[in-house]
């Protein structure tokens, strides 16, 4: 119980901490929106490629980190109409394919695709969903942070909602073999959180009707869901708890953003849908 509750308090004031300073980033401008989540790939895809090593397997850590970092900011480029993002998007083909001949002079003998699949896991698994999140940032042409704080209202009230609900009423194990801890009725909660909150985002943010911010919610819950339960396998194929302990409470970094893998993908492909379809 005591644990419990120390948890608690250190998730508690994490929030309080952390929450001003992504919002502020978000809000300010596109630059700051940019680098913070320069920042969180960056870290992210080393907490990934630490924990791969577990396995046993030796991914090249420094190589992929900048190439997911390049993809990230290549997209973010041509968002922005960078006239040069083209150009940089075709140089960043043969700079990936270079990842085999890297392998043939540093990789072990023993298993040297198995290190070059790592390598490209941590840039498809992390830096591709944040290259897509662009998208959302400059879904009306113009740099806007409605989508991308509404989003992540959604995707953290299901994470909140689901932890309160399943830490205090949580009895029927929902996924005992991946994640012991997860409760139906956490998940339950973490539902009825972010269906409540899409109703409140929709009404402060005009970027997209009702209707499509109850999809995303819909979306989130399924995906959210699904990508917190694939970076619990992850830890638990390499027996580790946590990613890191960057984030006291929650652990890593990786730990925080796993429902968006999933989630900013989705959501991508479902405002496109809905555009070619010319749904309104």
């Amino acid at each position: 119980m005591l644990k419990e509750q120390s948890n608690f308090v250190q998730r508690f004031f994490s929030i309080v901490l952390f929450t001003p300073v992504i919002v502020f980033a978000i809000f300010w401008s596109s630059w700051t929106y940019f680098f913070l989540f320069f920042y969180v790939v960056m870290l992210s895809m080393l907490e990934f490629y630490k924990l791969i090593k577990h396995a046993n397997v030796s991914p090249m850590r420094g190589y992929g980190v900048w190439l997911g970092l390049f993809l990230y900011t290549i997209s973010f480029a041509y968002y922005l109409q960078n006239s040069l993002a083209p150009i940089w998007s075709y140089v960043y083909v043969p700079l990936f394919l270079l990842v085999y001949i890297i392998a043939l002079y540093s990789c072990k003998p023993s298993s040297p695709f198995l290190n070059i699949a790592a390598t490209f896991l941590g840039i498809f698994y992390i830096a591709a969903p944040f290259s897509m999140l662009h998208y959302l940032a400059f879904y009306k042409e113009a740099y806007s942070y409605q989508l991308i704080l509404g989003l992540l209202a959604i995707v953290w009230s299901q994470d909140t909602g689901a932890y309160l609900i399943g830490s205090t009423m949580g009895k029927s194990k929902f996924f005992e073999r991946i994640s012991p801890k997860k409760t139906w009725e956490g998940a339950f909660g973490g539902v009825l959180s972010t269906i409540i909150t899409s109703y409140v985002i929709a009404h402060f943010f005009d970027i997209l009707p009702l209707w499509q911010w109850i999809c995303i919610a819909g979306i989130t819950i399924f995906t959210g869901t699904y990508g917190d339960l694939i970076a619990s396998l992850l830890k638990r194929s390499v027996a580790v708890k946590n990613s890191s302990e960057m984030i006291p409470g929650h652990g890593g970094l990786l730990d925080r953003i796993d429902s968006l893998l999933l989630t900013i993908p989705t959501v991508v492909a479902f405002l496109k849908i809905i555009i070619f379809l010319g749904i309104q």
